[in-house]
């Protein structure tokens, strides 16, 4: 089987030319041009010869350009010229153009005979047969030809969308495959998707939430967003629906703490695609650990064992756990804050997937507790309690105290707010002080609560320190990225948001400061202090130097470097003096605008700015 691409936008049909390419920006129509065709080469390249023998065609359905430059083409499977049901495939590409991830659905080695022996018409008489007969029908049906795997066995079949609205709870579309060589009845089920239902919570009071009707009763269920909730019913084993006969959930214990689950599972969905444009945990709609109705959902699941005083995300299931708690140490837990951190802990599996020992658990630890208290800010708005964790929940019988506080990590009793040659030993959730506490500092400004230093932090606002924590963890994050990494990567992220010399970068610095993390491991190394070099290149190829080729005494370990020019496409390079010059790190995209970072130890460093193509003025900024 040989492999055929079938263009549906032809004009996207032809590549730009790669030289010319300098990176997705708002999303033109050459950009989306360059993304499809750059798309497909490395769709195919990442299987090779096994691409050719299992897909027969691809038609591309989507381009996009998101909110961070990069671009995601979703191609459809066809076999024999007709859609494949599932087979789907949706490449992502950094801004630069650079693969950075396939989610793939694409069905294998599909075989069917894509000549129908029964007609549409045919197949519709079946379907209504099937259903309610003719007297149910509000509008006239419809089919279309789609290739199914169902069973193991791959099916042409016709897709005959029925359509039963007529006013009253049994209101249904249903979709009805019908094979078209048999004449058999497939698969199925009912697309009316959308309705609004309501329940109690336990913190939140009455709520409404987007529910799924499926054969006269609703569930905890969203067929848009693909959010789905569930109970486990005080068991370790077994999972259930939680279902109403109408669109009001009755209240029980149970039922409130799923209704609940649900509801914070939609504001933190909500806070993530409306704040960073984020599709989900993973990023692209997912991920799904439960599949029902015809849907695969991102899953909650609440009342979890007996007296079960915990929550946790399920890095291995992909799926959300709530206990209902004790009583004692706490109710329900399924609050926003908690509910946020734990999702965020998936957001961070599939971002730099920080380790869970050590500094980088630590630091896992408060992102998770960072963003929970986002997604508490979004769902509620600003308020004291935002800086508390698990507030409404922990320990039911002392009103004002909380799980951890962001504010005054040690007021818990446990938890570390300054950094110390201990930290790596000591458990990650209180660990997560540190980076909780500088988040606080970032975000509303002062000075460390226990005065275990002077550095006075002068706050940004929780939005900004928030864009800056979140690129952060998406961009300059890696699985081992401790504290010293951590004040790195956020000096990255605010120099990309903000710029070198902004007010942001410096007080992140500041916040890392105030709570003992200066640079290099241990804590030492200093506060980088920025320093502008202009110069211009005037033949292509050549090198320029910033201070000059001798270079530089450093004395702090995280340096940053960011390079601007007009019009042409220069490289940048951070040298260091050894027995000889070696260069340390590099940005070497397509155009002049390049920035870098680098955790190291002092030395005599050099900045190389080369001219790949082009001429004409650069600024280098160097955090130093």
């Amino acid at each position: 089987m040989t492999l055929s691409v079938i263009l549906a936008l032809s004009a996207c049909g032809t590549s730009t030319d790669s030289s010319a390419f300098a990176g997705f920006t708002t999303g033109t129509p050459e950009e989306l041009a360059e993304a499809e065709s750059a798309s497909y080469e490395r769709l195919f390249a990442e299987d090779g010869e096994a691409t050719t023998k299992r897909v027969e065609g691809l038609r591309t359905l989507k381009i996009t350009v998101d909110e961070v430059a990069m671009a995601h083409t979703r191609v459809q499977q066809y076999a024999g010229g007709v859609p494949v049901w599932g087979g789907e495939a949706i490449v992502h590409l950094a801004q630069d153009g650079r693969l950075a991830g396939v989610t793939d659905t694409l069905v294998n080695n599909v075989q069917v005979d894509p000549t129908p022996d029964y007609s549409a018409d045919e197949a519709i008489d079946l379907a209504v047969d099937a259903a309610d007969g003719w007297s149910a029908q509000s509008d006239d049906p419809s089919a279309d030809l789609w290739v199914l795997r169902a069973g193991g066995e791959d099916h042409l079949t016709w897709r005959v969308q029925l359509h039963e609205l007529l006013g009253d709870e049994a209101d249904a579309l249903p979709v009805i495959f019908v094979d078209a060589h048999s004449g058999e009845l497939v698969w199925g089920y009912d697309n009316l998707q959308s309705a609004t239902c309501s329940g109690t919570t336990n913190f939140y009071g009455a709520v409404s939430v987007d529910c799924l009707l499926s054969s006269s009763s609703y569930y905890l269920e969203d067929s848009t967003d693909l959010l789905g909730a569930y109970s486990w019913g005080s068991t370790t084993t077994s999972l259930s629906y939680v279902s109403s006969t109408s669109t009001t959930f009755a209240s029980s214990t149970a039922t409130n703490n799923t209704v609940e689950a649900y509801y914070v599972a939609q504001k933190v969905y909500d806070y993530y695609k409306g704040t960073y444009g984020r599709n989900g945990i993973d990023g692209a709609g997912g991920p799904a650990a439960v599949t029902a109705h015809g849907y695969n959902f991102i899953t909650s699941t609440a009342n979890y064992s007996r007296s079960y005083v915990n929550a946790y995300w399920d890095p291995t299931g992909l799926y959300m756990v709530y206990g209902a708690g004790d009583g004692r140490n706490s109710g329900s837990l399924t609050t926003f804050d908690i509910g946020g951190h734990e999702m965020t802990h998936g957001v961070t599996q599939y971002e730099a997937n920080l380790t869970y020992s050590g500094e980088s658990g630590g630091l896992n630890e408060s992102m998770s507790d960072v963003f929970g208290a986002m997604v508490e800010r979004y769902a509620e708005g600003s308020s004291a309690n935002v800086w508390k964790i698990g507030e409404e929940t922990w320990t039911p019988s002392t009103a004002g105290d909380a799980l951890r506080y962001m504010n005054d990590p040690a007021a818990d009793g446990a938890s570390q707010d300054y950094y110390s040659s201990t930290t790596a030993s000591v458990d990650v959730h209180y660990s997560s002080g540190i980076g909780n506490l500088a988040f606080y500092l970032l975000s509303e400004g002062g000075t460390h609560p226990r005065a275990k230093s002077t550095t006075v932090v002068t706050g940004i606002g929780a939005d900004e320190a928030s864009a800056i924590w979140y690129l952060a963890l998406s961009s300059y994050m890696t699985s081992s990225t401790d504290y010293a990494g951590a004040r790195t990567a956020t000096l990255s992220a605010a120099s990309a948001l903000y710029g070198a010399t902004s007010t942001e970068y410096t007080q992140v610095g500041n916040a890392w400061t105030a709570v003992g993390v200066t640079g290099s491991s241990g804590g030492g190394g200093g506060t980088c202090s920025s320093t502008t070099y202009t110069g211009s290149i005037t033949k292509k190829g050549a090198t320029a130097y910033a201070p000059s080729s001798a270079g530089t005494a450093v004395t702090v370990a995280a340096q940053t470097v960011a390079l601007t020019g007009a019009g042409s496409n220069f490289d940048l390079y951070l040298d260091k003096k050894g027995s000889s010059w070696s260069t340390v790190t590099s940005s070497t995209g397509s155009s002049s605008t390049e920035s870098i970072t680098y955790g190291g130890t002092a030395g005599t460093y050099r900045v190389r700015v080369v001219s790949k193509s082009g001429t004409g003025a650069y600024t280098v900024t160097w955090c130093k």
